[in-house]
């Protein structure tokens, strides 16, 4: 199973590039982020893609702004989608397939203090929501862009600012604790100590081609699940974004 997660930065613009790039990869299922799109207005393709099933959680709360989705395989039976309670502002996505629950998510950015404070307090209310199906006995997988730098190793030095909002404590230490509910990050755990491993840059010229990056969307997964991976990458090739997709395939 191939599983991968993208912030495409807005379906509409992205959609012939997107179209493309799911017929090279044929993921099994694709998290996407910031669509910035109602579900009337996403691209009739993608709603239509031939051999996948699609959940949205849609732009809804401000027009352009945020929205999630899911592609799921037709091969994927037994599941079912949901929006759990704790999603705010259309940044969160459930897929319960079989033993398994991915939840795919956008967390705030957290520009501002009240929208600081809304990014915790939505940390702390789906690190809750996890420790919950764990505690249940089910296998976990947490992907999207969680927009902090967990480490210093995951923002280039350049961009390593005291008190900048991806990389301060409060918000490193909200990944620490959903860490702790029982998740491991796989990318550092199959590459611990290893700078450069970035997934997100900004526009400055010359960012991307110097790799001026940061480590912000990623895969958690529960023990049960760790074992199974065969690779995670960082599609770097493809830049139709300022994200970079992250593909994990189970063996």
């Amino acid at each position: 199973m191939n599983i991968a997660t993208w912030n495409i930065n807005g379906i509409r613009a992205r959609n012939t590039a997107l179209q493309q790039w799911i017929g090279r990869n044929a993921p099994d299922i694709l998290v996407m982020q910031e669509i910035k799109a109602g579900e009337d207005s996403i691209p009739p393709e993608i709603l239509s893609l031939e051999g996948y099933r699609s959940f949205w959680n849609a732009s809804s709360v401000r027009k352009g702004y945020s929205g999630v989705g899911l592609l799921v395989s037709d091969r994927i039976d037994e599941s079912r989608f949901e929006i759990p309670d704790f999603d705010i502002e259309n940044r969160t996505v459930v897929l319960h397939a079989g033993a398994m629950t991915l939840v795919g998510t956008y967390v705030p950015r957290g520009d501002g203090e009240s929208h600081y404070a809304v990014k915790l307090r939505y940390f702390e209310e789906m690190t809750a929501y996890i420790t919950g199906l764990l505690s249940s006995g089910r296998e976990v997988i947490v992907t999207g862009d969680m927009n902090v730098a967990h480490t210093d190793l995951d923002v280039h030095h350049s961009q390593n600012k005291p008190g900048a909002t991806g990389l301060r404590p409060e918000e490193r230490a909200a990944v620490d604790s959903l860490l702790a509910s029982g998740l491991q990050d796989v990318m550092r755990e199959r590459h611990p100590g290893v700078a450069g491993l970035y997934t997100w840059w900004p526009y400055w010229r010359g960012a991307r081609e110097r790799n001026l990056g940061w480590r912000i969307d990623c895969f958690y997964l529960s023990s049960g699940l760790v074992g199974q991976v065969a690779d995670l990458h960082v599609d770097t090739g493809e830049r139709s974004s300022d994200h970079a997709p992250v593909v994990l395939r189970m063996g």
